[in-house]
């Protein structure tokens, strides 16, 4: 500790020596470092191989994992040119036109393109995203990772990869028809999968579930929930997906998504319009009072200046009336997707749901709508002076989460509801294991902690077992 002695010289001015209390705190906060750092260091060497290497010797069922908004790559059909999934098409932002989709036909469904997914977006710029899950199922599980297109005898886990722009029952309808020609390639129409999936993903997987591989939105009727996908699903890893919606999905299609995706493209993909969340009141005013706004409403969209509506938008020059029209119908589109999914079944799920995610990051759960003589502005951020910390307006705006999808909305409890009291969403409120751990929302899959306790998940928890495979007698 640095103390003055009477021999030595005096302080300078407005800067006096530390306390005793205050040196001791410094010690204590170093030592506190320096545990840390040798933990992480320990962690880094923790041989997740051999700890899981007898479970991963034992019959389990195959894994598909499933990749959440922005995870497949995207090629176009004729030219087999990239346009989502190497650096160079990202630099190059001429070509992010090209994930625009058309807007002119109704129902939304029938806009179409060129692209299609090839691949799973594994790594960028270096860093591992899904590469760092998929190794691990390769090189801890054991898992041999096989073509979803063409499965092979001995491939134990698939990657459902999928245009991610464009409507998740249509994603849900594909993955039921993925599932299918495995089965059949295999000879075995008895077989179970384990389900992987991440962020918008897991809402894939929640519909096949329910439904299987049916649009039961598309008559304007109220389905029941049929649970006609759960004969193929031994059990369900839901890795931070917003089961109760994310706004972060409404800011990204204000504001765009950094500068990969301008809101122009990002107007015209209908599955991010099912990202958004639809219950509780998600508008306050500057004061932090509460402000009636229907994310569901075409018309809120135009009176509020919101994405392609605001009048700085680039948009190019167009009808905004076919726009609007365009907008209402992939709302209505998308409040009857989350409607699907939040139904009441009446029973629990017969397929146990394991959730994965953060709550160590702030997220945007409300936003600020404010008037002013312009017009009305939508705000991210209470711009907070700098000499303060967070105050009651960015504790109304931000809750615990993943700084995309909240703990919240992945529990499914409603955004006004009481704390802790989780919302009946499908007829059930219990899940098999839950687990929250500190990381970002893109990273979760990569993060080992997690990686290490979805381990135990598939090699270790109760499941529904993957029936032997039936012999072949030819035909």
């Amino acid at each position: 500790m640095a103390t003055a002695s009477p021999g030595s010289p005096a302080p300078p001015t407005g800067r006096p020596a530390p306390s005793p209390r205050v040196g001791l705190g410094l010690l204590l906060a170093a030592l506190l470092a320096a545990a840390s750092v040798l933990q992480c260091a320990v962690f880094g060497r923790y041989d997740m191989a051999r700890i899981h290497q007898e479970s991963a010797a034992m019959p389990r069922n195959p894994v598909i994992v499933i990749p959440g908004f922005l995870g497949s790559k995207l090629r176009n059909r004729h030219t087999n040119e990239s346009v989502w999934g190497r650096l160079l098409s990202l630099l190059k932002r001429d070509r992010l036109d090209d994930l625009s989709l058309p807007i002119d036909r109704l129902p939304i469904q029938e806009n179409r393109d060129n692209l299609v997914p090839y691949d799973i977006y594994e790594t960028f710029v270096g860093v591992k995203f899904y590469g760092a899950i998929l190794e691990a199922l390769r090189e801890v599980g054991r898992y041999r990772i096989g073509d979803i297109n063409d499965p092979r005898p001995g491939d134990t886990c698939f990657v459902y990869y999928y245009d991610w722009r464009r409507d998740n029952i249509e994603a849900a309808i594909g993955l039921g028809r993925a599932i299918e020609r495995i089965k059949s390639r295999f000879k075995n129409p008895a077989l179970r999968f384990d389900i992987v999936a991440h962020s918008m993903g897991g809402l894939v997987a929640d519909y096949y579930m329910k439904y299987g591989g049916r649009d039961v939105t598309g008559d304007g009727k109220e389905h029941p929930v049929t649970y006609a996908g759960a004969a193929d699903l031994g059990r369900i890893v839901l890795i931070g997906t917003p089961r109760r919606g994310a706004m972060s999905a409404f800011k990204i299609l204000h504001t765009g998504f950094s500068r990969a995706l301008a809101r122009q493209a990002l107007f015209t993909m209908p599955s991010i319009y099912q990202l958004l969340p639809t219950g509780g009141r998600r508008f306050i005013d500057p004061e932090g009072r509460p402000l009636e706004a229907d994310l569901y409403d075409a018309a809120a969209w135009v009176r509020n200046r919101w994405s392609v509506f605001d009048p700085r938008s680039r948009t190019e020059p167009g009808d905004p009336a076919r726009m609007q029209r365009f907008l209402q119908a992939a709302l209505d589109r998308a409040r009857a997707f989350r409607g699907a999914l939040d139904r009441d079944a009446g029973r629990a799920s017969p397929v146990p749901i394991h959730l994965f995610g953060s709550d160590c990051v702030p997220t945007l759960d409300r936003v600020i709508l404010k008037q002013t003589p312009e017009g009305p502005v939508t705000l991210f951020e209470a711009r907070a002076s700098p000499d303060r910390g967070p105050g009651p307006i960015e504790a109304l705006m931000f809750s615990p989460g993943d700084g995309s999808v909240t703990a919240r909305s992945l529990l499914a409890i409603d955004v006004d509801g009481p704390a802790g009291a989780p919302a009946a969403t499908g007829g059930r409120t219990d899940f098999a294991s839950t687990f929250f751990f500190c990381e970002s929302h893109g990273l979760l899959p990569a993060n080992r902690g997690f990686q290490d306790n979805l381990f135990y998940v598939l090699l270790n928890g109760t499941q529904r077992p993957a029936p032997l495979a039936t012999v072949s007698t030819g035909r």
